[in-house]
């Protein structure tokens, strides 16, 4: 496998990042240019030759009309090409010619993001000639990857999966890339699978990987008796549930949704409330049916804030805070 052409900086895994996306995707070669605002360049590539690399880099990659084609796309939608038959692709002759037929590059599909300095980063994966066309849902895939991962904070692929045979690599979980707790559970709470984020996780997790609770922890007991119930409303409506539970360590956000193909399966994700998203908010309104004001005023208790603070922060009283509190617990 070529090098990437520029320093790769310590701790980066952005060649064994862009290798796992194109064994998830099924594809066998990719790559990643990264164009940073100060003019400098980065090639990183997986599965093509030193040759096809130095050519791309020092000339062919001035031909390229992907930038133009992704420009053209909304930000975050991959672009499906097959680069034999696409009038831009056949526009450029030298590049499909000399280029593209030279080293067997059939397919590709390609997204880009942008970061806040101006650095643009184009991602490539491509299928050579015989293989199989990329098809749409393909494409959703890569968007998926995209939004769930950056280039500089990527996870190596997980234990095991250079043993995973490669038809059962596409249908690989994304979830298990991602850094948000995610676990799928049955109806008596057996996990079935669970993400390194989720297992790395203590407090209300603790109490589904530790098995049944012992009979001192009456708090577990309560805990699993809620999880229960959320997890029975979501399989008997088939559809999403979400509440918050009281734990040891505080209140957790908990939310789950069946798996479409897997019955008595459910997604599950708990996330402590001192951990709430600012977008979280939304939710409490529609859960327990609070005005816009009751809940941020419970975002701010729960992330540690008094009630004076909360007051002082929002020009109110104490009394319109406590009132505004007291409103919520009667919604609860």
């Amino acid at each position: 496998m070529p090098q990437p052409q520029a320093t790769t900086p310590a701790g980066d895994h952005s060649a064994e990042w862009l290798a796992h996306l194109v064994a998830m995707l099924g594809a066998e070669a990719g790559g990643m240019l990264t164009l940073h605002a100060d003019g400098r360049h980065r090639l990183v590539v997986h599965n093509h030759t030193e040759r096809a690399v130095a050519e791309y880099r020092d000339h062919y990659c001035r031909l390229d009309p992907l930038p133009r084609l992704l420009a053209q796309r909304p930000a975050g939608r991959a672009l499906v090409i097959d680069t034999t038959t696409h009038p831009a692709y056949v526009a450029q002759r030298e590049l499909s010619v000399d280029y593209l037929q030279l080293h067997g590059i059939d397919h590709v599909i390609a997204t880009q993001w942008r970061e806040p300095d101006g650095t643009q980063h184009y991602v490539g994966v491509q299928r050579f000639r015989g293989a199989v066309p990329f098809h749409s849902s393909q494409g959703a895939e890569l968007d998926a990857l995209i939004r769930h991962w950056c280039i500089d904070q990527a996870q190596p692929p997980p234990p095991g999966f250079d043993n995973v045979e490669n038809e059962h690599r596409r249908s690989c979980d994304i979830a298990a890339q991602l850094s948000i707790p995610l676990a799928v559970i049955d109806g008596q709470l057996a996990v079935i699978w669970a993400n390194p984020a989720a297992r790395k996780e203590t407090g209300a997790w603790g109490v589904l990987f530790d098995g049944c609770p012992r009979p001192r922890y009456r708090e577990d007991f309560a805990l699993r008796k809620h999880l229960l119930e959320l997890v029975h409303t979501s399989l008997r409506q088939q559809a999403q549930a979400e509440t918050l539970i009281p734990a040891a360590d505080g209140r957790w956000f908990a939310s789950a949704a069946p798996l479409h193909g897997k019955p008595g399966l459910v997604l599950l994700r708990l996330v402590a409330t001192h951990r709430f998203a600012a977008n979280l908010r939304y939710r409490l309104e529609r859960l327990f049916n609070l005005t816009r004001t009751e809940a941020e005023v419970t975002v701010q208790l729960a992330q540690g804030e008094s009630p004076e603070a909360i007051a002082s922060a929002r020009g109110v009283s104490v009394e319109t805070v406590h009132g505004q509190l007291l409103s919520v617990f009667r919604n609860k």
